[in-house]
């Protein structure tokens, strides 16, 4: 009779004891993983963004000014156009052409790079604009190296203002471009063959940076101001988030945040574009790291339990 009551007083215990138990470690063991994943995470983020992101922390300072120099980034338009809001970004004349002050590129950049990052690691869809002659290249390379989206022909106006119609020919040129890959015009006239190919031509031309887009872009990276007013004002309408390479004759004011530098040559656009796709590189490295760091830590806490054979025989 005694042993049966022990028994029963035993498992009474047991049934009280072992949840609150089982709830106090899985707590403990929760708030150990949180603390050592936020740790993690902080480490290699700063490690990361001060190799790859900062463009002159390897550097010395009068070492990106000369690099800078070199790219033709501080040169500007003439004097006469000259918008008055960029006058603070200048710095001196000569023979009618005005100067950008690269102490303001610089720390604009910098400002620049850290918001890329930001959107790239909350997944933000990026749309990079670049339609003048010294820009469509390499906005292509930029955008295509990130993994983004891009319009470098001609923008087509109500590119965003009127998304449905937009999304109706990226439909339209997806389904053709499967036609053709099926072979599917042979059997068609010859007549409605070249209609056909005119179209897809058309369509390819203009949006071919474009045929993966699935969701509205949340940010747009214009390589220069002077093509594409009409899609800074579409950008100002819809309310999205617009990054401009300004130079001296653009209005700042169609644009949410600005980089001071030369729009006219093709190698000061090469420069910035390349850290823009470094920063925006290093935003989805880090947002990747965060889900693995995730998946590896709660995995590990999930596994620790209690076991109540071991715990209740050693009494």
């Amino acid at each position: 009779m005694k042993k049966q009551n022990l028994n029963n007083t035993t498992v009474g215990v047991q049934n009280k004891v072992l949840p609150t138990l089982k709830k106090e470690v899985q707590q403990s063991s929760f708030k150990s993983n949180t603390l050592r994943r936020t740790k993690l995470i902080k480490e290699m983020r700063t490690i990361i963004v001060q190799k790859g992101m900062l463009f002159d922390n390897t550097k010395n300072r009068i070492d990106t000014y000369k690099e800078m120099l070199k790219r033709n980034v501080h040169y500007g338009d003439k004097t006469v156009t000259c918008n008055p809001e960029m006058k603070k970004f200048t710095r001196g004349k000569d023979r009618g052409n005005s100067f950008i002050s690269l102490f303001q590129t610089r720390r604009y950049l910098i400002r620049a790079l850290w918001l890329l990052t930001k959107y790239a690691y909350q997944k933000r869809p990026m749309l990079f604009v670049g339609t003048s002659r010294p820009s469509s290249r390499p906005v292509a390379t930029a955008a295509l190296n990130t993994k983004s989206f891009f319009v470098n022909v001609r923008w087509l106006g109500g590119m965003l203002t009127n998304w449905k119609t937009m999304r109706k020919l990226i439909k339209k040129l997806k389904k053709f471009t499967k036609l053709r890959q099926k072979k599917a015009f042979l059997n068609s006239p010859k007549k409605e063959i070249a209609a056909r190919k005119k179209e897809i031509q058309r369509l390819e031309k203009y949006l071919k940076g474009l045929k993966m887009l699935r969701t509205f872009p949340q940010v747009v990276i214009m390589a220069s101001q002077k093509k594409e007013k009409s899609a800074a004002l579409e950008c100002q309408k819809m309310g999205i988030f617009n990054m401009t390479i300004a130079d001296t004759d653009c209005n700042p004011k169609l644009a949410d945040f600005i980089i001071p530098a030369n729009d006219d040559s093709s190698t000061s656009i090469k420069f910035l574009l390349f850290y823009f796709a470094k920063a925006i590189l290093i935003g989805k490295l880090l947002s990747k790291m965060k889900k693995k760091l995730k998946k590896r830590i709660f995995n590990k806490g999930s596994k620790v339990k209690v076991n109540s054979s071991r715990s209740f025989k050693k009494n």
